[in-house]
């Protein structure tokens, strides 16, 4: 008797066991590797570039009241479990900020970042704990947020 109590001819007949039971799984066989340098079809679009480069963009979205609200929804939605919400410009704590604390984006430190420092901690993540959403967000999704950012940190552009 071996797995979940069936005996290894059964597990051997079934059609999954070269990746589920035993030793590595079979992986890339079939696909070559991209070359070097290059960027798949569709995706120079979102392209940014490299951690240094985003920190050097500057935002070409305006920030209008569609693009402000479209950038609360997102934030709300993705960011305030550990960033907290920002109602009538008080600061409320995130649900999950006492086990992982994302910093007051209010505080006097961040007013004074740039506006592609935040675009690059959205689209490559944090030092730590933050996760990436470079491939969750369009780059125009970027800017909305970083326009609610701003608005909710009484920065003007």
């Amino acid at each position: 008797m071996s797995l979940l109590g069936a005996s290894a001819s059964t597990v051997a007949a079934l059609p999954f066991n070269q990746d589920m039971v035993g030793g590595q799984p079979i992986l890339g066989k079939v696909m070559r590797p991209k070359a070097e340098g290059s960027v798949p079809r569709g995706a120079e679009a979102r392209y940014v570039g490299t951690k240094e480069d985003a920190v050097n963009l500057k935002n070409p979205v305006p920030a209008s009241p569609a693009s402000v609200a479209s950038g609360e929804r997102l934030f709300h939605s993705n960011c305030s479990p550990c960033h907290g919400r920002y109602i009538e410009g008080k600061y409320i704590a995130g649900a999950v900020s006492k086990y992982v604390p994302g910093p007051n984006l209010q505080a006097e430190f961040y007013k004074t970042k740039s506006d592609g420092h935040f675009f690059q901690f959205i689209h490559f993540g944090g030092m730590a704990i933050m996760p990436a959403y470079g491939y969750k967000f369009s780059i125009n999704e970027h800017w909305d947020i970083v326009n609610y950012i701003r608005h909710i940190q009484g920065v003007g552009k």
